[in-house]
Parts: structure tokens; C-alpha cells; sequence
């Protein structure tokens, strides 16, 4: 796989790029200041894949302990667990084999956002402190939660044996010593980078992947605008086309990267709303109460908010369909009246109007659309599909 230069894609990328290792995902980006011997490279990228097979392992063992020893009061609650665990490694899986796809999606970001690579350092985004404090919550949270459920249960071993149990650590208060608390200690930081920090990242990283877009092109548009109500021509109207067109093929290679990955990002959504129920509908670990609301607390929190985070990024891409539509308008107008140079300028006008109907929507695999109706569709179902859930495992 080719390694691309950190300098070569958007500042707001290379912070979340940065964050990826955390979580077992290394693109192949570096630092054109740093030469590495051959031998040094081989050690690096050794090290990379090594990193990257223990965390797909450690997906694997989750879904493992889920089916076999996971500690649930129904085989619905258990199906959704082994599912959850079983989307995750989808997702971990499609990351892995598609990030050269992402790495190129983002080196035509920067182009588009500057095509003259002189002009790419002049240029600032304020995406960047966006990108910096998501990243920074993607790490703080799981960190927190983690540190915090470690103490909670090494506090009170006795009341939390049964939790223990369940990862082979048969243990009590006077057999408690440092091995045990680190073994414990990883397994929840694991865990929370395996199901808080990496799927947060990667919705972050398709949120800040629309965002980038959507911004870089209305620039561009608010420039076209200026030019076409200032000096309506042939050469502004084919510069006008030029960029309709370069957004249309940023817009499909987009599509082809990440699409599949935001179907997952979704899916995995849809999961973890519904696993939330059935372990409320099922009276899950109801011998630790207080636990059990703090992991019920923050995995609803997490979700609702990425959700939230991830469609409101994606629709925003509507208003570019609006800009254009105005834009074209506003032209038309100005120009309509004026004294026709043969039908030259009726031509231009039609072409233009042309491109203000071009309907411009990112998707999640060509099965949706990324749009605020989601907030209705998925309430919608998950409300349905809850009660249904909660109905059968109060029956049983």
C-alpha cells in the first residue's frame, strides 16, 4: 500500500487520522521531514500489522465470549450481543481493506479545496478545532468510563464476582494483587476502545468527510456566484460547468469509499438501540443495578449523539441544492432582460439552469439517503421493533 504525506490532506483529517492507532487502525501516512532506512520501515510496518491482528483478534474474542459465556437472561439479549459484536468486526474489517480508498477520498478533498498546491497552506479551515475536540471526546470518554467501571468493581469484588467470572478471573478480596488488577484494567480499556472509541472515530471521520466536502464546495459556488453576476461570459460560464463537474466525480469516488462503511455505522446504531431494550426489557444483571445504569447511560448517550452528529453532517449536503437553485435564479434575472448576443446568452442561461436541478445526496450504500428523515425512519422502527422485543422477554 502507498504512503501518502501527512502534508497532502486536509488539517481536520490528519488529526483524526492521528487518532486511528489508538484503536488498531493505521493508515499509511508520513511525515516527509522524517527519512527512514529500509530497515526501519520494515520494522514500522511489521509493528503496524501486528497492531491492527491483535485488535481484529480481540474483536473476534468478543464475539466468542458473547456466544459462549456471556451472562444474559435471554437468548434474545445474547442474539443482539453476539450481533453488536459481530457488526463491529464488519466494521473494523471494511476500515482495514478500504483505507487506501479514504486516503485518496481525502487527497481529492485537498485538491478540490485548493487545486494550485501553492495556494494549500494559505488556505485555513476552521474544521480543524471541530476535529480536534471530537477526537478529543472519542478518547476522553471510553478513557473515563473505563477508569471509572475498573474502580467501581475492584472496590466491591464481592458483589461484582459474577462480572469477573465472566473473563476467567475467579478471584476475592484477599486474592487481589497487581497481576489481576492489570489484567482486569486491559480488558476494560479494550473493550472501550473495541466498542465506544473506534466507532466513534470512524463516525467522526465520515461526519468531518462530509462536512469538508459540503464546505469546499459552497466556497467554490459563492465564487461562481460573484463571477457570473459581475462578468456573465462563455469562459465564467464553462468555469461555472468545470466545477459542477470536478464536485460530481468527488462526490461518486466519496460515495465508493465510505458509503459502506456509514451503512455499518448505522447498522451498529440500530444494534445497540435495540440491545439496550431487550437488556432493560430482560432485567439484565439485576443484582448490579448501579452498573448496569451507568453502561446503559453511556452506550444510549454515545449512540444517540454520533447518530445525531453523523446525520445532521450528512444532510448538510441539501444545501447545496438550495445554493445552486438561488445562484441560478439570481443569474437568470440579471441577465435574462439584457440584449441577447445572438442566443448565446440563452444557451448560457439554459446550461446553467441545468445544473441547479442536479440532486446531490450522500448515502449509506445506495440503501438511504443521509438525510433528517432518518431522525423519523429510525425512531420509527426502532420504537416498533423495541416494543415488539420488550413485549416477547416479558412474556418469557
Amino acid at each position: 500500500m502507498s504512503t501518502i504525506s501527512i502534508m497532502e490532506i486536509p488539517p481536520e483529517f490528519e488529526i483524526i487520522l492521528k487518532c486511528f492507532p489508538f484503536t488498531g487502525v493505521l493508515f499509511p501516512i508520513s511525515n516527509t521531514e522524517n527519512q527512514k532506512t529500509k530497515v526501519l520501515n520494515k520494522l514500522v510496518s511489521t509493528l503496524k500489522y501486528l497492531v491492527e491482528v491483535i485488535f481484529l483478534l480481540y474483536t473476534g474474542y468478543a464475539i466468542y465470549l458473547a456466544i459462549f459465556f456471556g451472562i444474559y437472561a435471554s437468548k434474545t439479549l445474547r442474539a443482539t450481543s453476539v450481533a453488536i459484536h459481530a457488526i463491529l468486526l464488519l466494521l473494523r474489517v471494511s476500515m482495514l481493506s478500504r483505507k487506501s480508498f479514504i486516503l485518496k477520498t481525502l487527497l481529492k478533498l485537498r485538491i478540490f479545496e485548493a487545486p494550485n498546491p501553492e495556494n494549500r497552506k494559505h488556505i485555513q479551515s476552521s474544521l480543524w478545532k471541530y476535529a480536534l475536540f471530537a477526537c478529543a471526546l472519542c478518547i476522553f470518554i471510553p478513557i473515563s468510563i473505563a477508569v471509572c467501571s475498573t474502580s467501581m468493581i475492584l472496590s466491591n469484588i464481592e458483589k461484582y464476582n459474577k462480572l469477573l467470572k465472566f473473563i476467567y478471573m475467579n478471584c476475592t478480596e484477599s486474592s487481589l494483587n497487581v497481576p489481576t488488577i492489570l489484567v482486569f484494567s486491559v480488558n476494560q480499556m479494550m473493550y472501550m476502545i473495541h466498542f465506544f472509541m473506534f466507532p466513534g472515530l470512524v463516525m467522526t471521520l465520515l461526519s468531518f468527510v462530509y462536512l469538508s466536502y459540503v464546505k469546499t464546495f459552497l466556497r467554490h459556488l459563492m465564487a461562481v456566484r460573484l463571477a457570473l453576476l459581475h462578468h456573465f461570459s462563455r469562459e465564467e460560464i464553462a468555469k461555472a460547468l468545470m466545477l459542477f463537474t470536478v464536485a460530481r466525480k468527488i462526490r461518486s469516488h466519496l460515495e465508493k469509499s465510505v458509503s459502506f462503511i456509514t451503512f455499518v455505522a448505522y447498522v451498529l446504531t440500530f444494534g445497540n438501540i435495540l440491545h439496550l431494550v431487550c437488556a432493560v426489557a430482560s432485567n439484565y444483571m439485576s443484582e448490579e443495578e448501579s452498573l448496569r445504569d451507568a453502561y446503559s447511560i453511556s452506550i444510549f448517550s454515545w449512540t444517540v449523539v454520533c447518530f445525531v452528529v453523523l446525520t445532521m453532517c450528512g444532510s448538510e449536503v441539501a444545501r447545496i441544492e438550495g445554493f445552486t437553485k438561488n445562484m441560478a435564479q439570481e443569474v437568470i434575472s440579471k441577465n435574462f432582460r439584457m440584449k441577447p448576443e445572438g442566443n448565446k446568452k440563452l444557451i448560457y442561461l439554459t446550461l446553467l439552469n441545468s445544473c441547479s436541478g442536479y440532486k446531490m445526496r450522500f448515502t449509506g450504500w445506495g440503501l438511504f439517503e443521509v438525510d433528517k428523515k432518518l431522525f423519523l425512519t429510525i425512531s420509527g422502527v426502532l420504537v416498533t421493533y423495541g416494543v415488539l422485543f420488550a413485549s416477547e422477554l416479558r412474556k418469557t
